[in-house]
């Protein structure tokens, strides 16, 4: 198999491209973003936008109120097997299609002249609002965990106004970072590697050495509680657990974005699926470590949720502090905070990239605007301010409800979901007569795990639309339906308005048959699969 490094001469004039280049010219695009991040690199950006301290810490509070232990301790694993259904069946896409677009263009490929357009106008849009709505979440968590550590040096407790302030220096100076070039971004992933592995080891360890006081394996395994008076209103358990599985599938998003850092990355066609697979496996083990800790760590039920009310972010400063002291709390309350910043930048990334390709395709109005690289940086930076202002808006609602954190998460799980299952909807329909298998692939394994991340994927998106309080109240509104109601009427009026006239999806240049089945290594098994991720 050869490698990006490896320069071959193309068939168009002796000009020396990349093997990467080529199998991009034979998507339909010209190399226009640089490729400088190398597979650690990428795996790196990755797991920094799928950040499970950014998605386990912040709402722990969430999900001791929404299920309790039992809910967050087996929902996890529950969650994880479904995610890692959907990771699997976007791998084998993304080695098929390594393209900056992503999502949007396999979709457009795979649904053919007849749904591609249709199909990826939609997915576009849907992909842009989980990442803006992650982006969102992630800092907005940071932002809050930050007044936390104010309050605990301090004294001072931040109003929702000043916390908002807090955000929005953490977004600019995040873009800033994203407009340095790729020297910041490589920076951000390697440091966010050793920032998310070590510190959610030293989290877990530091919460099970100082904690001298353990609740029971009875408790972290098998008790329930509905503290959304849910049952009370006359819903099952069961409701309530499915409504606690929203922190464990919001920490477990994002890893598309290695396919949108694609045309960046160094043999993408391998290195691409391997970031997404990798990410998931590390990022289930990480934050099933992080769950156990916080949980055995927590204490007295009762007193917690005295202290915390289990509806905002303070829990986990709770449950640090309470056993590792103010200081120590500070320090491991600074490395979720961190962490939440480089979710931040990575997601604005992957959010800018996307919007690249999508302007590149004329899916943006003035998109000739949009695509105009920095000359000295080679990067998207309009696209990046774009995203960054989106991120911004979307958290406006913070300021007024107390519910906004949970509501930008099912926003995100929604929108990133939704923007998921589409094209591996559509590999495993109509698209399958297109869809030719390249290096990395699932074999006869691409249905039945594609089956199962569909469905995942409905249930997850009425699911996470569901009230989060019962009775509901304005304080607590989930204001999801009516963002995602929003872009569905957006995106719809304007198809119909004029984009089904004049857009065409990916590139149109070549049929959406591409692949590269010459080179194919063939998996019969998913164990075989994997194997090969590891190699």
């Amino acid at each position: 198999m050869s490698s990006s490094a490896d320069v071959v001469v193309s068939e168009a004039g002796g000009h020396h491209m990349t093997d990467d280049e080529i199998r991009l010219a034979k998507l339909g695009y010209k190399q226009g973003l640089k490729r400088q991040f190398s597979a650690f690199q990428n795996f790196g950006f990755v797991l920094t936008n799928a950040s499970v301290l950014i998605g386990v810490v912040p709402l722990f509070s969430f999900a001791m109120a929404v299920g309790g232990p039992v809910t967050f301790t087996w929902g996890w694993l529950l969650v994880s097997s479904f995610v890692m259904c959907v990771g699997l069946s976007m791998a084998e896409i993304c080695s098929t299609y390594p393209t900056a677009g992503g999502l949007y263009y396999w979709t457009a490929k795979l649904g053919g002249p007849k749904w591609g357009p249709l199909f990826s106008w939609f997915e576009a849009w849907f992909n842009a609002l989980g990442q803006v709505a992650g982006a969102s979440g992630s800092v907005l968590s940071a932002s809050q965990l930050m007044a936390e550590m104010i309050r605990i040096g301090s004294g001072r407790v931040l109003v929702e106004k000043e916390i908002f302030g807090l955000f929005c220096a953490m977004v600019i100076s995040g873009a800033l970072v994203n407009v340095i070039g790729g020297l910041g971004l490589k920076a951000t992933s390697i440091a966010s590697v050793y920032v998310h592995i070590l510190g959610t080891f030293i989290i877990v360890i530091v919460l099970l050495v100082t904690c001298k006081d353990k609740n029971s394996a009875s408790f972290v395994f098998t008790d329930f509680e509905d503290q959304i008076g849910a049952t009370q209103h006359g819903f099952a358990p069961f409701f309530v657990f499915l409504l606690g599985l929203l922190p464990s599938q919001w920490s477990l998003l994002g890893y598309d974005s290695s396919a949108h850092m694609s045309e960046e990355t160094e043999a993408s066609y391998v290195n691409g699926p391997r970031g997404i697979v990798y990410t998931i496996i590390a990022a289930v083990i990480m934050g099933w470590g992080l769950i156990l800790s916080m949980t055995f760590a927590l204490g007295d039920y009762a007193t917690a949720q005295a202290e915390t009310s289990f509806y905002a972010a303070p829990t986990a400063a709770y449950v640090f502090t309470r056993n590792a002291g103010d200081a120590g709390g500070m320090v491991l309350l600074f490395i979720v905070v961190f962490a939440g910043w480089c979710c931040g930048i990575g997601t604005m990334a992957a959010n800018s990239r996307m919007f690249y390709a999508f302007a590149r395709d004329n899916g943006l109005p003035a998109s000739k605007f949009w695509t105009k690289l920095d000359a000295r940086t080679g990067m998207p930076i309009r696209l990046v301010f774009l995203s960054a202002t989106f991120v911004i808006i979307l958290a406006i609602p913070y300021m007024f409800s107390a519910a906004a954190l949970t509501a930008v998460a099912g926003i995100s799980v929604i929108g990133f979901m939704v923007s998921y299952s589409i094209p591996i909807f559509l590999r495993i329909t109509v698209g399958d007569k297109y869809f030719v298998q390249s290096e990395f692939n699932l074999g006869r394994w691409s249905y039945l795990l594609g089956w199962i991340g569909v469905i995942w994927t409905a249930i997850a998106c009425v699911l996470f639309n569901f009230p989060q309080a019962y009775p509901a109240a304005a304080e607590t509104l989930n204001y999801t339906p009516v963002a995602v109601g929003f872009l569905l009427l957006y995106s719809g009026g304007t198809w119909m308005l004029g984009a089904r006239k004049w857009f065409k999806g990916g590139s149109s240049r070549l049929s959406a048959s591409v692949g590269f089945a010459g080179s194919m290594l063939p998996v019969r098994r998913v164990s075989q699969y994997l194997c090969f991720c590891v190699s």
